[in-house]
């Protein structure tokens, strides 16, 4: 039974004894080959690239009419008469809803009434100043005649005998009568004048009142604004309609939304609003038409990002001629990301990243160093960096934490494979 429990005690102890002789030995060997100057690692290395960035990454997007418009009753009264019902299709102009107000019509027929009336005394406000005009006339040409008698009278009288003083004077107060009579003819037709004008005036009142009401008469046939489709109804004949100072009624009548132009609105991030370019055309997929990809037309930027999400809001425009797309649906957008200028590139797998710092191993002169680099965005199994490095350097595929500076190396090209399955068992790369 002793022999046993020692035999458990030695066992554990012979296993320390032969891990320590091994890792003694290693370290020797480290130390000799490091002392020798001999490299004491292999390590596959590839070049640094300079490569323009494009790439496509996948945005979600959201599908908007391009015209959407709640249409409000402009004044009140009750639906008279509906022609549109949800999923109609109206053309620009076509009745859509009659509108009747009493009241209205009423203060309408007033108007015309007054309007009427104004004509009418402006007409005889006319007459009065052309029958005036005519009074002014026969008074002047009186004037004129008594006048010329009174003047003869008064060259006859020179001659003793010849006339009598006293028909002189008649003809003299005469003609001062008629000159009085001229006189108040004309102030007449002032005042007429000014009658009509103002009688003109009234003319241009009552008319302006009933265009006012004739304006609102329009409003009571309300008529589609654009092509497009009806995607909502809340009103039948017989509804009362009831119009909010503030807001307007509180439910539209009807909504209406062109369909055949979208707005596909896509949130791109801060990091790839740098490519953008206007007019370019961008695939996208939605899940009601399952493996069909559509296109949309880069069309309106937003020129700012949002604070929270860090995105920019992108229009595009998707010509939907055929009516298959609908307002609201959700996209999968297949957006490019590219650089206007060339990047320098590494593989994925070359890149560290710790607690302390990111990095890449290059090689100088036979010997590893740790070069501090800042990552950017990937493109297949390469990844953007910048750092105190160029094109041309050499790093290591595998990039690891546990070398320090001036490690000795030997070096090998990496294959495309290579680069590939580094990339894929460090679980970097790809799309």
């Amino acid at each position: 039974m002793k022999n046993v429990e020692t035999g458990r005690l030695i066992r554990p102890l012979l296993l320390l004894i032969l891990l320590f002789a091994t890792i003694c030995s290693a370290c020797h060997t480290l130390t000799k080959n490091v002392a020798s100057g001999l490299p004491s690692l292999e390590e596959l290395v590839v070049p640094i690239q300079s490569l323009q960035l494009n790439k496509k990454i996948d945005l979600p997007g959201q599908m908007l009419a391009y015209q959407d418009v709640p249409v409000h009753a402009k004044v009140e009264g009750f639906i008279s008469w509906i022609g549109v019902d949800r999923g109609s299709v109206v053309k620009t102009g076509e009745k859509m809803i009659t509108v009747y107000c009493p009241e209205l019509e009423a203060k309408y027929r007033e108007a015309m009434s007054k309007l009427e009336a104004a004509k009418s005394a402006y007409e005889q406000s006319l007459s009065n100043l052309e029958s005036e005009k005519a009074h002014l006339i026969e008074a002047q040409s009186k004037s004129d005649a008594d006048q010329l008698t009174y003047e003869r009278l008064k060259i006859a009288a020179r001659t003793p005998g010849a006339i009598a003083q006293n028909e002189v004077d008649v003809a003299g107060k005469t003609a001062e009568s008629d000159r009085g009579r001229v006189q108040a003819v004309s102030q007449e037709i002032e005042a007429a004048k000014a009658l009509v004008a103002m009688q003109k005036q009234n003319i241009g009142a009552a008319q302006h009142t009933v265009d006012s009401f004739k304006d609102l008469r329009s409003y009571l046939t309300i008529t589609a604004p654009f092509d497009g489709v009806i995607t909502e109804r809340n009103v039948h004949v017989g509804s009362i309609v009831a119009v909010d100072a503030l807001r307007g009624t509180s439910l539209p009548l009807v909504r209406i939304q062109e369909k055949s132009l979208l707005r596909l609105v896509v949130p791109v991030p801060e990091a790839c609003v740098g490519g953008i370019r206007d007019w370019d055309w961008v695939d996208f997929t939605v899940p009601a038409f399952l493996g069909r990809t559509f296109k949309g037309q880069v069309a309106r930027l937003g020129f700012a990002l949002d604070e929270k999400t860090r995105t920019m809001p992108v229009e595009m425009n998707v010509y939907n001629k055929s009516g298959e797309l609908e307002p609201g649906m959700l996209a999968n957008v297949y957006w490019p990301v590219m650089r206007p200028y060339k990047t320098l590139f590494v593989p994925a797998s070359a890149v560290v990243s710790n607690l302390k710092e990111t990095f890449v191993l290059t090689v100088q002169d036979g010997k590893l160093a740790k070069v501090p680099a800042k990552r950017g965005l990937d493109m297949g199994n390469l990844v953007e960096v910048t750092g105190n490095i160029k094109e041309g350097d050499l790093v290591v595929l595998r990039g690891t934490d546990e070398y320090e500076d001036g490690t000795p190396v030997t070096i090998k090209m990496a294959t495309n494979q290579e680069i590939e399955v580094a990339c894929k068992t460090s679980g970097a790369g790809g799309d």
